[in-house]
């Protein structure tokens, strides 16, 4: 099987490299003259064009495979079509418009968005690195995904998730509270959903993601193992409404301008299934719901753009305290039950303004995490709360001048935590917590020196009594058109920690962070990292990377030293790590298929004074590949294998039962109070991980008035080959099988329908 994935991985890829153009002309169907003004637009990527005099237009830099292309001019029936873009050079497409009496609001063209594929694409000419840069297109497309998600988009190489149930992204082998997310600047706390649905972000409301771990934005020290950028899509000049509904959730998008040309807006609402609705009267299944709303609001102010953004996501899970389960009333209700519940909002505004010699930006923000659970451990009862709430606001000036380019601000942040333990009695057992201003300042400077292209940032940051320094320094050189290397090195700290304990399996159903700030019961974190990188593209479609990297840390709260429980119950051991990795990622694309491979290998430790462990993210070797491909312009296939070679795990205490999310035997079980041995920590070897699934997606166009509208089915069967894959060990001497205890058996993951109007 390795040799046999090894081959894979060396033929297959994963990213668009946008190589082809679309030109043609539009003329009038009758006279046969040019209609100049007319719009074209590729629906999938945002893009926008307009013909000249001449009804003459051209659209470069368009991905390879089908594409969704639709014309329009006031006076004229507009015309949608499917295009095949081939891998490089000139598709020429000529169209002619019927004219008819139509009455359509004011065409307003806006300028063209970035929404490049998996290429690990600049996200601005300022920034150097920008270690993946991910278009919702391809999130959609891509092959390991049942429905679009775009966290779990995110997962492969250095990037590591839980295969199944999510608890995290882990970033170059640090932890999951070590990751900063951003949507259109605005901090988001706990963007996870559990129970089927990993991202709380509604991926119709988004237009792309940038992941930045190499040489994060000075202007976020505190952000250990990088920063998630999302931003929101550019809404229409009219109305329009993207929604979809499947075994796992439900959603709706609207957006548009307010009057055709007033401000623009766009609201989200989705709406999870935790237990996939699936047998609501039995204790072991989880009960529960999980939703997610985001709104948006652009308008001009002051010579500048104002954009206001809305952002909240609710989440409650109910599992059974007692495996195997105990007798219910008649109504089939629990008797005892572990509660979790876990919500976030954050609301921000964004101001900036260009002023001919630089871009001026004023940020102010809020954003609230609040997390309440109830657990039963053997005869006792614990109830926790942990609470965030931050208040922050950014000023900064961009500026280039000769070629090079500067950034420089001020960034000030105030964040009270609380956090608290309490069994039956009123007294806590535990309770940490306080407020933690942080002040910095920061600059960045980018400009040539030769052929490289060199990057110096530094921030100051003020915070519990202290300060701290976060260098950084990015050198990326082309040697060769085809040839780009750069190396970089970073020292960033982080000024508050979360509590949970991430080597639980209960992180499955409960993966919110539970922050403390420094100075209040956990330390200041430093990590340290150097990166060098190799990325080449020797044919149009094709790209190859490489990535090599060494972390050490210092100042960690290693919870799962001290606590068998899913979060801290007494003081936190403070320790330190080391994390030392290697990632390739091969891709191709071409007009009917795209391909996407990557491999991984790493080596994380975590110890203190005692103990030295490997955590549960730390997994040796990752392998995961696959390829879509379109037969035809509507029909797409995909299919998707990963493997993944030395795991650990924590054996688990007490009896346990546990079945992941999946329509087969219509599962989705956690029943028991499962807690950690903290002497045995990474203690034990599972065997390998195989996973191969297969998706296929219908999607047709429907005309509506005279709107363009397109309707789509899907369905995804996971780990076709029915492969036993095990996710921890359990101590109950009644189990079967040595206690092993299970992932998702063979399933159709997920079914639904979307569409686009």
């Amino acid at each position: 099987m390795q040799v046999w994935l090894a081959s894979l991985v060396a033929a297959l890829a994963a990213a668009q490299l946008p190589d082809a153009v679309i030109a043609g002309r539009v003329t009038d169907a009758t006279t046969g003259g040019p209609l100049a003004g007319a719009t074209v637009v590729l629906r999938d990527l945002d893009r926008v064009t307009v013909t000249d005099a001449d009804g003459r237009y051209e659209l470069r830099g368009v991905p390879v495979g089908p594409q969704h292309v639709l014309v329009r001019r006031v006076g004229y029936a507009y015309r949608a079509f499917h295009a095949l873009v081939p891998p490089e050079g000139t598709l020429s497409i000529n169209v002619a418009l019927e004219a008819v009496p139509v009455t359509l609001s004011p065409i307003e063209v806006r300028g063209r968005l970035e929404t490049r594929g998996l290429d690990d694409a600049v996200s601005s000419d300022r920034r150097l690195f920008a270690d993946q840069s991910l278009s919702l297109a391809a999130v959609r497309n891509h092959p390991l995904l049942a429905e679009p998600d775009v966290l779990q988009a995110l997962d492969g190489g250095e990037v590591v998730t839980q295969p199944e149930s999510p608890t995290g992204l882990h970033i170059r082998g640090g932890a999951a509270d070590q990751v900063t997310y951003l949507v259109d600047g605005i901090p988001i706390f706990n963007p996870y959903h559990a129970g089927g649905t990993f991202s709380a972000w509604n991926p119709d409301a988004l237009s792309r993601l940038d992941v930045a771990t190499t040489l994060p934005s000075p202007a976020l020290p505190d952000a250990l193992s990088g920063v998630v950028s999302a931003q929101t899509r550019v809404p229409d000049t009219r109305f329009g409404v993207q929604a979809g509904v499947s075994t796992t959730q439900a959603r709706v998008t609207a957006d548009g301008r307010l009057g055709g040309r007033g401000p623009s807006y766009l609201v989200s609402v989705r709406s999870t299934f935790p237990g996939l609705l699936f047998h609501s009267n039995e204790p072991t299944y989880l009960q529960g719901e999980a939703a997610d709303g985001l709104g948006r609001v652009g308008l001009p102010v002051l010579g500048g753009s104002l954009q206001l953004l809305g952002y909240a996501s609710d989440n409650e899970i109910s599992a059974n305290a007692l495996a195997p389960p105990p007798s219910s009333d008649s109504n089939g209700s629990i008797g005892r039950a572990n509660l979790f519940d876990w919500n976030g909002q954050s609301f921000g505004a964004e101001w900036t303004r260009a002023l001919g010699f630089g871009t001026l930006q004023l940020r102010a923000w809020r954003a609230v995490a609040e997390v309440r659970s109830t657990w039963q451990p053997g005869d006792t009862l614990q109830q926790l709360s942990s609470d965030r709430r931050d208040t922050g606001v950014l000023l900064q000036f961009d500026w280039t001048r000769g070629g090079t380019t500067t950034a420089a601000g001020l960034r000030g942040r105030w964040s009270a935590t609380e956090y608290a333990v309490r069994s039956e009695a009123a007294e806590p057992i535990l309770s940490l917590g306080g407020e933690t201003p942080v002040a910095a300042a920061f600059v960045d400077h980018t400009r040539w020196i030769g052929a490289a292209r060199l990057e110096l940032s530094l921030a100051g940051t003020v915070a519990a009594n202290d300060l701290f320094l976060s260098p950084g320094l990015g050198v990326r050189w082309n040697p060769a058109p085809a040839l780009s290397l750069g190396i970089g090195l970073t020292r960033r700290h982080q000024f508050e920690q979360s509590l949970r304990n991430p080597e639980s399996v209960v992180s499955a159903i409960f993966p919110a962070d539970l922050y403390v700030g420094a100075g209040h019961g956990v330390p200041v974190a430093r990590s340290t990292q150097a990166v060098a990188t190799a990325d080449l593209a020797p044919a149009p479609g094709i790209r190859l990377g490489v990535r090599g990297y060494v972390r050490d840390f210092a100042g960690l709260a290693l919870v799962a030293l001290r606590s068998p429980d899913p979060y801290a119950t007494t003081s936190v051991a403070v320790g330190s790590g080391s994390a030392r990795g290697l990632s390739l990622e091969v891709a191709a694309s071409g007009a009917r298929y795209s391909l996407l491979a990557t491999y991984g290998v790493q080596r994380v430790r975590f110890r203190d004074d005692a103990i030295e462990y490997a955590p549960e993210h730390d997994v040796r070797h990752s392998v995961e590949a696959g390829v879509s491909v379109f037969p035809f312009a509507a029909t797409l296939v995909r299919l998707g294998v990963s493997n993944r070679f030395g795991r650990r795990a924590t054996a688990v205490e007490g009896p346990f039962e546990w079945e992941a999310c999946n329509l087969a035997d219509q599962g989705c079980e956690f029943a028991g109070t499962p807690r950690t041995r903290p002497g045995d920590l990474g203690a034990i070897a599972l065997p390998s991980y195989f996973r191969l699934d297969l998706g296929v997606r219908q999607h047709w166009h429907l005309r509506i008035g005279d709107r363009d509208c397109m309707v789509a089915v899907f369905g995804t069967i996971t780990n076709l080959t029915g492969h036993r894959n095990i996710w921890t060990v359990t101590s109950d001497p009644a189990a079967e099988e040595g206690g092993q205890v299970e992932m998702r058996p063979r399933s159709p993951l997920v079914v639904g329908i979307d569409w686009r109007f």
